[in-house]
């Protein structure tokens, strides 16, 4: 199975992609069903926020891509924000617990990690940023 949905960065695009993964992975019965739409979810809120940050062009879309073979699941998302620079990767999956603010954003990457086999960015130009994942559905 595979699919790709483009949407606008805003809060109905995070209801919608919820929605549709939700009902993907209940149709075909896919485990780890509750981490998934999480990991996803959190992609999505993060690349609606960068875009809400540069103030986006009405016109430009958020792409989240699934694909489905045998016993792993891909996803990509891919926003049109600058992205984490390369020299950041590895920092956004430290968290310190002596600098917490009152926040609640910041430790998705740092979940996400930790919930699938393997997460990766990619900067695709100078505008496009896209973070995908990995997850095996039997060890």
């Amino acid at each position: 199975m595979e699919f790709t949905l483009n949407v606008k960065p805003n809060m109905q695009a995070i209801n919608f992609v919820d929605q549709v993964m939700e009902n993907y992975m209940t149709v075909y019965n896919l485990p780890y069903q509750k981490e998934l739409r999480f990991v996803v979810h959190e992609l999505v809120i993060n690349a609606v926020e960068a875009m809400e940050k540069k103030n986006t062009d009405s016109q430009e879309k958020i792409q989240v891509h699934v694909i489905q073979k045998d016993d792993e699941i891909r996803v990509t998302v891919i926003d049109d924000a600058k992205g984490i620079a390369v020299s950041d990767w590895q920092k956004v999956f430290e968290f310190d617990l002596h600098n917490l603010t009152s926040s609640d954003r910041g430790r998705g990457l740092l979940f996400i990690k930790n919930m699938v086999d393997s997460i990766w960015f990619e900067n695709i130009s100078e505008t496009k940023f896209l973070v995908g994942i990995s997850k095996k559905f039997q060890a």
